[in-house]
């Protein structure tokens, strides 16, 4: 990745924030978009080392604007809103339009019009795009999303497949399962059980025979760099996953052993009778094949490296009272 010059959108977010360190790191040139009104902690501690844009997604104009400065040369599509985008309602799926879809179509058509439109460009993708269908998912599958964030997602897949042979530049979707890692936040499963353990509170795990495909942050950006240097055109979308997934009664006592915590602070609710047991599983085998990229860090290695990063930082944060 050195002297690249790459964009990379929601560079604010979890996984965004993420690849933007390890492109700086590479010696990419990195331009970070970020939603105006975002908190930027996550990449404030390489700011001196990217260009910040502050721009709306939903503004073609500011976009324009943004992309005809930057001109570059690989892209990375992050910024996809999931709040609100749950249920399905009407009002959901109009909300998933208007900030998933078609941000997604004005940005392909801003960079195609570009005097030198991008080597590449990796969009992530989702698991929820498969929806309601047998494990594991594979990407020839015909997909049942069940949400409206899943349904756009996977709209914005098929679009992006259509339009393939008119763009200037190969684009491919990486259909990232569950990610995991550092500075996730806390309203998700695995960093509120950490927080759990560490301050000795009991907590619930209301599904326990739940399965899910998780992934460590640093294999999805792997991928995602692995996906930017390698154009495959008319490779539409590929799983980005681990294969394996792990029960979240599993995943809580996993955390508890890597804390040191009594396990006897996770409590297992039960399956209803009759109730469907969710598993989440998607198959990398395509990215294996075509790409070469398999994953690194095994569920186990990654909650013991999840482990110290959290200790750490609640040492920091002792430091920083006293």
């Amino acid at each position: 990745m050195e002297g690249k010059r790459c964009l990379v959108t929601g560079a604010a977010g979890f996984i965004g924030s993420h690849l933007c360190r390890r492109l700086a790191s590479e010696g990419a040139e990195v331009h970070a978009l970020v939603r105006p009104g975002s908190g930027p902690e996550r990449i404030v501690g390489i700011a001196d080392r990217i260009t910040i844009h502050r721009v709306n997604m939903v503004d073609r104009r500011a976009m324009e604007d943004c992309l005809k400065s930057v001109e570059p040369d690989l892209v990375f599509h992050l910024a996809t809103p999931t709040r609100g985008l749950g249920e399905p309602t009407a009002e959901a799926s109009r909300s998933s339009v208007d900030t998933i879809l078609l941000p997604l179509i004005d940005l392909v058509d801003i960079l195609a019009a570009l005097p030198r439109p991008p080597i590449n460009v990796v969009r992530a993708g989702t698991i929820a795009e498969y929806g309601h269908i047998a494990v594991p998912y594979r990407e020839h599958q015909h997909e049942e999303p069940v949400t409206p964030y899943g349904a756009a997602m996977l709209a914005g897949t098929k679009y992006l497949g259509m339009l393939a042979s008119q763009l200037p530049f190969p684009i491919v979707s990486a259909r990232l399962a569950l990610t995991y890692g550092p500075d996730q936040s806390r309203n998700f499963l695995l960093p509120s059980l950490f927080e759990a353990c560490s301050r000795g509170n009991e907590i619930e795990i209301r599904r326990p025979d739940d399965r899910r495909d998780l992934i460590h942050v640093e294999d999805v950006v792997d991928a995602m760099i692995c996906l930017a240097g390698d154009p495959r055109p008319g490779a539409s979308h590929v799983n980005i996953c681990t294969g394996i997934a792990p029960t979240m009664s599993e995943v809580a006592l996993m955390v508890a052993e890597a804390m040191d915590a009594d396990p006897g602070i996770v409590r297992l609710g039960k399956t209803r009778t009759g109730e469907e047991v969710s598993h989440l599983l998607s198959d990398p085998g395509m990215a294996a094949q075509v790409y070469g990229w398999r994953p690194k860090i095994g569920i186990r290695e990654g909650i013991g490296m999840l482990a110290d990063h959290f200790s750490g930082s609640l040492k920091a944060e002792v430091r920083s009272r006293g």
